[in-house]
C-alpha cells in the first residue's frame, strides 16, 4: 500500500498562515504609523486586513499579544543584526561597539513616529508585563553576550562577559526610556558618550589603542 505525503499540503497550509499573520502585522504596523497603539482597534484590523474577529483570534489571543510580537521582530532585526554584522566584519571590540551602537542611535534619532511608538511600547513593556519585559530583555542580553564572547579577550581583567552584556543593555535602555519621554533630551549626544564610556571602561588598554571605538571620538 502506497503511503501518501502531506508534506505538500501541510507546507501549503502553513504559507497561507504565515501570509495571514504578515497580513495582520503588516495592518497593524499602518494604523500604528497613522494613530499611535493606543487608538488602534482590534476592528480597526481585521477591517484593513479584510478578516473576522475568529480568524484574528486564531493567530492572537490579545492586542498586546500581536504588538509584542511586533516589538519582537523590530528588536532581534536590529539588534541581532547589527551583532551579527559587527561579528562578521569587524576585528576588534571598539570596532564591533562602534557598529552596534552607531546603529542604535540612527535607529532612534532618525527613526520614524512608527519605530518610536514601537519603541515605547517595548520600554513599557519591560516595566508593566514581567512576562513580556523578561523576554525582551533576555533577548538583548543573549545578543549583546553574543557581542562580548565574540570579543572576551579584549575586555579588562576582573570584567565578564556575562557582566559587560548587561550593564550595556541597561544603559541602552535609559537613553532610550529619556529619549522617549524628554523632547529635549540629546540622545545623539548620549550614545556617543555611552560608546565613549564603553570602550574605555570595558576593553582593555592594548586593544583601545589598537583603533576604532572611543578613539574615533576624540
Amino acid at each position: 500500500m502506497t503511503q501518501t505525503s502531506t508534506t505538500p499540503r501541510s507546507t501549503l497550509r502553513e504559507r497561507k498562515k504565515r501570509a495571514l499573520r504578515r497580513r495582520i502585522i503588516d495592518e497593524a504596523l499602518v494604523l500604528i504609523a497613522h494613530q499611535g497603539i493606543e487608538d488602534m482597534t482590534i476592528d480597526a484590523i481585521c477591517d484593513g486586513a479584510g478578516i473576522s474577529r475568529k480568524t484574528f483570534y486564531n493567530y492572537y489571543a490579545t492586542k498586546h499579544e500581536l504588538l509584542f510580537d511586533i516589538c519582537v521582530s523590530r528588536l532581534l532585526e536590529l539588534v541581532e543584526g547589527s551583532i551579527d554584522q559587527a561579528i562578521a566584519d569587524y576585528r576588534t571590540l571598539p570596532e564591533r561597539l562602534t557598529h552596534v551602537i552607531t546603529r542604535q542611535k540612527e535607529h532612534l534619532c532618525a527613526g520614524t513616529g512608527l519605530e518610536r511608538e514601537i519603541a515605547r511600547y517595548s520600554i513599557a513593556s519591560i516595566g508593566n508585563s514581567p512576562a513580556s519585559g523578561a523576554t525582551l530583555l533576555s533577548l538583548m542580553n543573549e545578543n549583546f553576550l553574543r557581542l562580548y564572547e565574540a570579543s572576551v579577550s579584549e575586555l579588562k581583567t576582573g570584567l565578564s562577559h556575562t557582566f559587560c552584556a548587561e550593564m550595556t543593555v541597561g544603559m541602552i535602555d535609559t537613553v532610550i526610556l529619556n529619549a522617549l519621554h524628554n523632547p529635549a533630551y540629546d540622545a545623539a549626544r548620549r550614545y556617543d558618550e555611552l560608546l565613549g564610556f564603553l570602550c574605555t571602561s570595558l576593553v582593555r588598554e592594548p586593544d583601545l589603542a589598537a583603533g576604532g571605538g572611543a578613539a574615533a571620538l576624540r
